[in-house]
């Protein structure tokens, strides 16, 4: 009888240390699947039985109803960005051919004899100029962050001298910085320093850095450009007043912009393409706060700074 009951535990046993072990390789293939849904939630995956379990089922099912559940989410949001991108660029498409017309209609006007001689009605025009520019640029930022959320604008790299897009870029664009009374300071090389880039690309990113730095800069506004083996960098830093790190994390958010700055004609997109643009490029482009020592009298001052970095192709310099 005793060896009955000895034999009776034993099984007993087994089986416990069985169903332990078997509960635990189950648990850690779960624990595996749940993993690799985690990593990538964009493919339609489900959690798989590793036993026969109904218990275990059970809970793999509610797994499995939660990630049909977001996947469906995803769709959803898929489908409303879709749209909303496509809004963005039918509307940015309506406002370009009117403003092409007026602007072309107001370069025609301005060349009238009456409109030279009246000095009145020509501060008058140019004015009007000046915000019919800014509103056409504002329509084509909105238009390229369509195109580019939609894959739509594809970028041709070449073997391209960033410094003269830069200088070229800084000159056909001066007008931007015309009564910011900073002190710019520009350092840039001589000589061509060869990227694999799309020429346009770049110039759209340094055109939204400078205006960037016209609406925000305070007194300074540093650009420079410098080598090393494995990239070329352009810096575009400038003094600004009470800026956090809470603010810069989101300084590249689509339609981000700043409470005290919202009078100033910015979508808050142009930050945004800018670092589209770059990843485009295989590059980078990313910002930086200092903090700047001040006096007790003074605003608490701050530097900051966007960094792009490109793949430099070829360290051979040639004269200009």
């Amino acid at each position: 009888m005793k060896d009955f009951i000895l034999i009776i535990l034993a099984v007993i046993g087994i089986y416990c240390a069985f169903r332990y072990l078997s509960l635990l390789y189950a648990f850690r293939k779960i624990t595996k699947e749940v993993r690799e849904v985690r990593q990538d939630l964009t493919q339609n995956q489900i959690l798989h039985l590793p036993l026969p379990n109904r218990h275990l089922a059970g809970l793999i099912g509610e797994f499995n109803n939660t990630l049909e559940e977001i996947q469906k989410e995803r769709q959803k949001y898929e489908k409303r960005e879709k749209e909303f991108q496509k809004q963005i660029e039918n509307i940015s498409h309506d406002l370009r051919t009117p403003l092409t017309v007026i602007l072309g209609y107001l370069k025609y006007v301005k060349n009238k004899e009456y409109v030279v001689q009246d000095k009145e009605l020509r501060e008058i025009l140019d004015i009007i100029e000046l915000k019919g520019e800014t509103m056409k640029n504002l329509v084509a930022q909105f238009y390229e962050f369509s195109r580019l959320n939609a894959g739509d604008y594809t970028l041709k790299p070449d073997k391209v001298d960033m410094s003269r897009i830069l200088r070229e870029s800084l000159l056909g664009n001066c007008q931007i910085l015309e009564g910011t009374n900073l002190e710019v300071n520009i350092n840039i090389p001589e000589y061509p320093v060869w990227v694999m880039g799309d020429g346009a690309a770049l110039e759209r990113i340094f055109l939204n850095l400078l205006q960037n730095a016209g609406r925000y800069a305070r007194a300074h506004l540093n650009i420079r450009m410098s080598e090393t083996e494995k990239d070329v960098s352009v810096s575009f830093a400038n003094d600004a007043e009470e800026l956090s790190q809470e603010t810069v994390s989101h300084l590249f958010d689509r339609f981000y912009i700043q409470d005290d700055s919202r009078n100033q004609g910015g979508t808050g997109l142009g930050l945004t393409v800018a670092k589209i643009l770059a990843e485009e490029m295989g590059g980078t482009l990313e910002a930086r706060l200092n903090e700047a020592s001040s006096g007790p009298e003074q605003k608490s001052k701050s530097v900051i700074s966007f960094e792009l970095r490109v793949p430099v192709i070829n360290k051979k310099r040639t004269e200009m």
